[in-house]
């Protein structure tokens, strides 16, 4: 199962920087998205930040939000079962066993530790760092840039 981080989501709605690689890769591994109210939270944020920094206007970040909502009826996304008090003691264990040397963030944590919750195999992020504590915890990373 694949596990997509928030910021890679973004793009498929907002075109910025390898929009385009991550819409294709998407379209070629055609599976459902599981998406966690992780997600959810994070990428409304990153839609009214965006609004706020007058990247966009509010009838802008209203369309991609109901576009996104629109997705999630669709099926575009799933809602996978997830605990997020083992989610929590998991981002804990990782931040033990690694912020140390990988300098990672507490939400890179939770995104690889929902991965780990949803027993995932696979990990998606344009973020190194996280990308690398995802590798570090036993997930196989996939590149959507070429």
């Amino acid at each position: 199962m694949l596990y997509i981080d928030t910021s890679v989501i973004v793009k498929l709605y907002i075109k910025e920087e390898y929009s385009l690689e991550v819409s294709h890769w998407i379209r070629e591994n055609n599976e459902a998205i599981p998406l966690t109210r992780f997600h959810e939270l994070e990428f409304t944020n990153a839609i009214y930040l965006k609004q706020f920094r007058t990247e966009m206007t509010k009838e802008q970040a209203l369309l991609v939000l109901s576009k996104f909502d629109e997705h999630q009826r669709r099926g575009v996304y799933y809602r996978p079962q997830i605990s997020w008090t083992d989610t929590l003691n998991l981002a804990l264990d990782l931040s033990q066993s690694h912020t140390k040397t990988s300098g990672s963030r507490s939400l890179d944590m939770m995104h690889v530790a929902s991965a780990l919750a949803i027993k995932a195999n696979r990990f998606l992020s344009l973020d190194k760092r996280q990308s690398a504590l995802a590798d570090l915890a036993g997930l196989t990373i996939e590149n959507c840039i070429k």
